[in-house]
């Protein structure tokens, strides 16, 4: 398709975007956006001007999303850049997300009242029946009615269909659900989860209401430690606040957290010994007040930090450190107890300033988030701030040669949450956005190639990992509403089981592939900042879960202190017998699912959530 009928058919598409009224926007917006993507899918990618109708269409693309929210009738927009071909896959039956438990018991009363008087009626027992079909459809099935492919699968899991068969292996393993779910209660409220290696990194808001930076980490390689849960370690940063920037260098030990004008770095593990560090050793301050982005390292050795039409680069070996006694590498050389003097040296300055500047060729390029491209060293797949920018496409930058444009990619309805890529295929990756979608991304191709509904559609995509067990491409997804995760299976297009969270909420997820586990930061939505848990009620075991005999008075749920046993949160998306075991965390947790071929039926340890004065944390 040539570019000049690419340019008057969007002029078209943008002249009926503007002339959609705001009550009509929700529904028509999707369709024409629909038509504008199906303008790239038509142009030949070899065409020299290819570029240019990608550019082209992606502006257009951007003023049906931006019409669209600026409306303030549309709160998520629907996914648009699927077909039949490149299909959009849901996941359960969404019906059930109208009739969640609480709408449910609410509802119970309103129907017996309305067929109260109709009893009598000749045609009472037909219509009766009807509604409690169609009403049925909108509710789960019982646990124990559901698939379940192996006796190894997890009790915490919940099957829809049963995964391709396979041979025995790291496949096999996580498309059953053969895991151990441990879990372990998150300090304070994790921002995000960050993980480039055998370092998971939890930057946080705590102490008092949440007020105090918090650097959290875990060593997942540490073989003098119970594999869960993992040794918490902490770091007192030291920052105003934490920005949602940091990362780590697996070559150098060092984790990388920011605030709005400084950046520290601090040591988990000695390079030289390779003693792990009780606490963050802290190594390095660097001064960005100008550059406010997210950060990374490359290969080369270099941090870099993002800002408004370019990134801040530090060259890290010669750097001065903050030594405290240990021996650290400077540029090939040692360097002891010079803690003081450097620290004099560079708190004086704010930091160490940036070695060198990058401008990238496109100034209007600002990163709010970033990841390593898989098959590109140096090259970031690089996203704005969509309410700044009002651009909710994104890119893959060149930080090597000059800050250079490679590719442009769109198709999401909302900002990039998360990019997740996979040492398996250095052609794909997949990203997480605000509009509760996930998405496989050909980096070859701007739009997707499928989409992935991670929730409800009513909610953002909270994490997100790409994964090859055994080389087969599968994908986890998380939401911030849904209070699951879900498992992918890619080849056959189709989504194969949930896990339990616990009722809280997915905001970062990881995968380490020495130990073929899985991690997942989460939120409960249930505590406040202060550390308290409300609107809990007592938990309603289900009749397989009940001991026998049951006593007459039914299961009072107490324990031998007078407390509740087990309590679930009054609005949570399950009822108690979604999962084949009651399950409530009650509090932000980290949650390992580690696949084995054997594994043991661990499940996490119940939260300490009750019903009567909430508890402190």
């Amino acid at each position: 398709m040539a570019l000049h009928s690419v340019k008057v058919a969007c002029k078209g598409l943008e002249g009926k975007l503007y002339d959609i009224g705001d009550d009509d926007l929700g529904a028509r917006v999707p369709t024409l956006l629909k038509e504008a993507c199906a303008l790239v899918r038509r142009a030949d990618p070899a065409d020299p001007a290819f570029p240019d109708v990608v550019d082209r269409v992606s502006q257009t693309v951007n003023v049906g999303i931006s019409l669209a929210y600026g409306s303030g009738q549309v709160d998520y927009l629907p996914s648009f850049a699927h077909t039949r071909r490149f299909p959009l896959l849901q996941g359960p039956n969404t019906l059930f997300h109208i009739f969640t438990p609480p709408i449910h018991e609410a509802l119970l009363p309103a129907i017996n009242a309305l067929f109260e008087p109709w009893k009598t009626h000749p045609l009472f027992i037909v219509a009766f029946w009807i509604f409690n079909c169609v009403f049925a459809l909108a509710l789960p099935k019982p646990w124990d009615k559901t698939p379940r492919p192996s006796p190894s699968s997890s009790r915490l899991s919940r099957f829809y269909r049963h995964p391709v068969s396979s041979q025995p292996g790291a496949f096999q393993n996580v498309s059953q659900a053969r895991c151990e779910i441990s879990s372990d209660e998150a300090f304070s409220e994790p921002m995000r989860l960050v993980n480039n290696g055998s370092c998971i990194v939890l930057p946080s808001m705590g102490g008092y209401k949440q007020r105090t930076p918090i650097l959290t980490y875990y060593i997942l390689d540490d073989t003098n430690q119970q594999p869960f849960p993992l040794t918490v370690r902490h770091a007192d940063v030291g920052l105003s606040n934490l920005a949602y920037a940091a990362t780590t260098d697996e070559q150098r030990k060092l984790i990388f957290v920011a605030d709005s004008y400084r950046i520290k770095s601090y040591a988990w593990r000695d390079r030289i010994t390779g003693k792990i560090h009780k606490t963050g050793l802290p190594m390095h301050t660097f001064a960005s007040r100008k550059h406010t982005g997210p950060l990374t390292v490359l290969t080369s050795g270099t941090l870099l930090r993002g800002g408004e039409g370019s990134a801040a680069v530090w060259k890290l070996d010669g750097l001065p450190t903050h030594g405290r006694g240990e021996n650290t590498r400077i540029g090939g050389r040692f360097k002891q107890d010079s803690w003081r003097d450097d620290c004099d040296e560079i708190e004086g300055s704010a930091g160490s300033k940036h070695t060198s500047i990058i401008k990238f060729a496109d100034s209007s390029v600002s990163p709010a988030v970033w990841h390593p491209h898989p098959g590109l060293p140096g090259t970031m797949l690089c996203s704005s701030n969509p309410a700044e920018s009002q651009d909710w496409s994104f890119i893959s930058l060149d930080l090597e040669h000059g800050g250079k444009t490679l590719s442009r990619y769109f198709g999401n309805g909302g900002g990039i949450c998360d990019f997740s890529t996979s040492a398996a295929d250095p052609n794909v990756f997949a990203t997480g956005a605000s509009d509760g979608h996930a998405r496989l991304h050909d980096t070859r191709t701007p739009l997707p190639v499928l989409t992935f509904c991670a929730g409800t559609g009513q909610e953002d995509c909270g994490g997100i990992a790409l994964v090859h067990p055994d080389g087969l491409p599968t994908l986890f997804t998380g939401s911030t509403k849904d209070q699951v995760i879900r498992l992918w299976d890619i080849r056959a297009r189709k989504m194969i089981y949930e896990l339990s969270t616990g009722n809280t909420s997915v905001n970062g997820m990881t995968w380490y592939d020495a130990q073929n586990v899985l991690y997942v930061s989460t939120t409960c939505s249930f505590m406040d900042r202060n550390g308290y848990t409300s609107d809990y009620r007592r938990a309603r075991l289900p009749a397989s879960m009940l001991p026998e005999p049951v006593p007459a008075g039914g299961m009072p749920n107490y324990d031998e202190d007078g407390e509740f046993d087990k309590c679930w949160p009054k609005q949570a998306i399950h009822s108690e017998g979604y999962w084949g075991e009651v399950f409530d965390a009650g509090h932000h947790r980290l949650f390992r699912y580690a696949f084995k071929s054997n594994p043991e039926p661990i499940v996490p340890e119940y939260g300490r959530a009750t019903v009567r004065d909430p508890p402190y944390y």
